[in-house]
C-alpha cells in the first residue's frame, strides 16, 4: 500500500508541475522551455532510500506517459517511449548525484548533484532526438534535442534545491532569521524584480538600442545577494521564482535574448543556458556558505558546551602566549574567579596579584612550563583581589607545542581552593 501511495503521489506531483511549466512559458519547440517534471522525479530519488526508487520511477513513468498523450498527441507506443526517455535519463542523473551517499547541501554533494543533473539532461536530450525522429521527423531535431537537454537541466537545478532545503522542515515560533536579514533579502529581491521588469521587456532593442543584448546580467547579482541573505530555503525559493520569471519573459518574446535570433527558438535555448549556469553557481555558493555556516554553528555549540561544563565544575581556563605572556580567558571565568581577576590581561599583571611570599615560586614554575622544562605543573597560591579580598587558587599549567616542538602557549585551569585537595 505504501508503494502504491508513493506511485500516486509522484504521478500527481509530476503532472501538477508539468501543468505549471506549460502555463509559465511556451515556445515553438515540442519541448517546454523549463521542465519541472524532471525536477520532481530527481528530487524524490535524491532524498529517498533506494528501496523507494522503483515506486518513484513507476509514478513518474505513468505521469510522463499521460503527459505525452495529452500535451504532445503521442500514440500509445510513442507515449511509452516518451516516458522511457524521461525516467531513464533522470534515474541515471540521480544515481550519479547519490554516489557515496553525500549530503546534497555539502560541497561534494552539490558537485555530484550538478554533474548528475547535467549528465541526465544530456542523456535525455540525446534520446529525445531519436524519439522525435521517430514520432516527428519534420521537426528540427537538433533544436529539439538541445531544448530538451537545457529544459530538463534548468528545471532540475531550480526545483531540487527547494526540495532538499525544505526536507524535514517544521514551522517554529522562533529561531528564524533576524528581521534585518529578512528585510535585506526582501529589498534585494525587490530590486531583482524591478531589474527583470526593466531588462526583460518587449521590444527591448527599441528602448535600449545596441546595449539591450548586454543587459541580461544586470538582475542576477541581486538574486545572488537575496540567496545569500535568506539562506538555503529562502534562497532556493528566490532562485526558482527568478529563473521561471526570466525564462517565461524570454519565451514570451521579451528581453535581451530575443533581440536578434539566428533561428526561431534560439532565444529560448540561450536563456535556458543562462539560467542553468546561474543556478549551478548559486547552488555551489549555497553549498560553500552552508559548510561555513555549519562549521560556525558546530564551533559555537562546542564552545557553549565547554563553557557550561567548566562553570558546572567551577573551573576557569586561561591561555598565555609563551613569549609575551598575553592572557586570554575563557567565557565565564569571571563567575569562577571574580570579575577583577578575569579582567587581568597578562602574566605580569597576574603575578602582581599573587602573595609576595609565593610569587617567585609561581613565576619560576610558569617559566619552566613555558620553556619546555616541564610538561605540566600544579600548585596552589593566594591571589589578592581588589578591595583587599584574598582567595586561594589552585592552578594546573600545561604547555602546547608547535610544529618545531617549541612551546607556543601555556594553558591553565584554575579553581578556587577550598582545602579539599
Amino acid at each position: 500500500m505504501q508503494q502504491l501511495q508513493r506511485i500516486l503521489l509522484i504521478a500527481v506531483l509530476f503532472l501538477a508541475v508539468a501543468a505549471v511549466s506549460k502555463s509559465l512559458a511556451s515556445a515553438a519547440t515540442e519541448t517546454i522551455p523549463v521542465w519541472l517534471g524532471s525536477g520532481v522525479t530527481f528530487s524524490a530519488l535524491l532524498i529517498s532510500a533506494r528501496w523507494w526508487w522503483p515506486a518513484t520511477l513507476a509514478g513518474a513513468a505513468l505521469a510522463a506517459a499521460a503527459w505525452g498523450v495529452a500535451a504532445h498527441g503521442l500514440g500509445p507506443l510513442g507515449a511509452v517511449a516518451f516516458a522511457g526517455v524521461e525516467v531513464s535519463s533522470v534515474a541515471v542523473g540521480a544515481w550519479i548525484a547519490t554516489l557515496g551517499g553525500r549530503d546534497p547541501d555539502s560541497p561534494a554533494g552539490a558537485a555530484l548533484f550538478i554533474i548528475g543533473a547535467l549528465a541526465g539532461s544530456v542523456l535525455g536530450g540525446a534520446l529525445a532526438v531519436a524519439l522525435w525522429q521517430w514520432q516527428r521527423p519534420d521537426l528540427n531535431l537538433l533544436l529539439e534535442g538541445g531544448t530538451w537537454t537545457l529544459s530538463t537541466a534548468v528545471g532540475t537545478l531550480l526545483l531540487t534545491p527547494v526540495v532538499t532545503a525544505f526536507r524535514g522542515f517544521r514551522l517554529r515560533r522562533s529561531g528564524g532569521m533576524p528581521m534585518n536579514q529578512f528585510l535585506g533579502g526582501a529589498a534585494a529581491f525587490a530590486v531583482f524584480l524591478v531589474a527583470v521588469a526593466l531588462v526583460f521587456i518587449d521590444h527591448g532593442q527599441q528602448r535600449y538600442g545596441h546595449v539591450a543584448a548586454t543587459l541580461a546580467y544586470l538582475p542576477m547579482p541581486f538574486l545572488l545577494i537575496t540567496a545569500a541573505l535568506w539562506g538555503p530555503r529562502g534562497g532556493a525559493l528566490a532562485l526558482l521564482a527568478g529563473g521561471l520569471l526570466i525564462i517565461g519573459r524570454t519565451a514570451a518574446g521579451g528581453g535581451p535574448f530575443a533581440v536578434d535570433e539566428g533561428f526561431h527558438g534560439e532565444a529560448v535555448i540561450e536563456v535556458q543556458g543562462f539560467v542553468t549556469i546561474w543556478a549551478a553557481v548559486m547552488i555551489a555558493v549555497r553549498a560553500l556558505s552552508g559548510e561555513r555556516r555549519q562549521a560556525r554553528d558546530d564551533a559555537q555549540a562546542w564552545r557553549l558546551r565547554y563553557e557550561r561544563i567548566m562553570q558546572a565544575v567551577g573551573v576557569a581556563s586561561v591561555e598565555y602566549d609563551a613569549v609575551t605572556g598575553h592572557a586570554t580567558w575563557s567565557e565565564g571565568a569571571d563567575r569562577v574567579l571574580g570579575a577583577d581577576a578575569a579582567a587581568i590581561a597578562s602574566l605580569d599583571e597576574w603575578l602582581e596579584r599573587i602573595d609576595p611570599a609565593e610569587r617567585d615560586l609561581v613565576q619560576a614554575t610558569w617559566l619552566q612550563v613555558a620553556q619546555g622544562g616541564a610538561r605540566a605543573s600544579e600548585q596552589s597560591y593566594t591571589l589578592r583581589l581588589e578591595g583587599g579580598r584574598s582567595v586561594r587558587v589552585r592552578e594546573r599549567l600545561a604547555g602546547i607545542r608547535g610544529a618545531d616542538d617549541a612551546v607556543e602557549q601555556v594553558v591553565g585551569l584554575l579553581r578556587l581552593d577550598n582545602g579539599d585537595g
